[in-house]
């Protein structure tokens, strides 16, 4: 018998057979009792670690009546359908979006408590639940109340960094464990330098002025919606749709055309739009862990 086989030898001999029959035993969806009923169920997983949603608000004067668009869908879509984990920053899009240095609202919900039937605490579980529902509902409102200040009436800047907005966007989202989720809540009108709505033809001459001008930013991954583009042509407006969405593609975006539209209904993103930028690391298996300690 080899090294390895004796000293797992000695461990059978020292905790027993029914020991090792319950390491080897599956997963179970809670503590057992005496009559083979769960009498916790597990937790779900824990290991999704939220996504990273990361919102700009037209805060130009063109946006008129727009701007209750942009209001209810972050008052009643995107923060309510916050979930464990989340991370929601909200940024305005101003004449010169290099010049903004502070979000109108941020926040970040507590992560769900994980649970193993096999070595955690039932009451411990529960008390950590009831903590971060608590935590869960401050923060919630904390943004509620804030956005609705902030969002009482439309802002008035003068011209609109759109362009800078979408670099910023890029600097924003770090290489971490979140699903990156970047909303432009605008009418998609830009006006700065040498870019001017009125001037624009929306075509594929002025998307390789813009890659010349400012190059594309980094989206690599990052799920995508962009909603309120308007104009008061609706031939206009159909190019301005098909500019946005081929310059967000050109950045490495995830962009669909349910992404797009006059108001957010396609929400929250489904699973498969847009990927965490860092792969989470594998945990040992328990069986590995029995071998370090062999």
């Amino acid at each position: 018998m080899n090294a390895w086989g004796e000293r797992a030898g000695r461990l059978v001999a020292g905790l027993g057979m029914g020991v090792l029959a319950l390491l080897a035993a599956p997963a179970v969806p809670g503590s057992w009792t005496g009559g083979g009923e769960p009498s916790v169920a597990r937790a779900e997983d824990a290991s999704d670690p939220g996504r990273d949603i990361l919102v700009f608000v037209d805060e130009t004067g063109s946006t008129g009546r727009q701007f209750d668009v942009y209001r209810r869908a972050l008052l009643d879509r995107i923060v309510p359908e916050l979930k464990a984990g989340d991370r929601l920053r909200v940024a305005p899009i101003v004449d010169d979006n290099s010049l903004v240095s502070s979000f109108m609202a941020e926040g970040i919900l507590p992560a769900r408590p994980s649970f193993d039937s096999l070595s955690d605490n039932e009451i411990d579980y529960k008390n950590e639940v009831k903590k971060e529902k608590a935590q869960d509902n401050e923060i919630r409102e904390k943004l509620l109340t804030t956005l609705k200040a902030k969002l009482a009436k439309p802002g008035k800047s003068r011209y609109t960094d759109l362009f800078g907005a979408a670099r910023m966007a890029s600097q924003l989202f770090s290489a971490d464990r979140r699903r990156p989720i970047l909303v432009f809540l605008s009418d998609m009108q830009e006006d700065r330098g040498r870019f001017r709505y009125r001037d624009m033809k929306w075509n594929a001459r002025d998307l390789t002025r813009v890659e010349k001008a400012y190059g594309f930013p980094d989206l690599k991954n990052v799920c995508v919606y962009v909603i309120g583009t308007r104009s008061p042509s609706i031939e206009k407006t159909r190019k301005m749709i098909e500019f946005w969405t081929e310059y967000f593609k050109k950045s490495g975006a995830d962009i669909t055309p349910s992404q797009v539209g006059s108001m957010i209904v396609n929400w929250p993103p489904s699973e498969s739009c847009g990927k965490p930028r860092a792969l989470p690391k594998k945990g040992e298996s328990w069986l590995q862990k029995l071998r370090k300690q062999l």
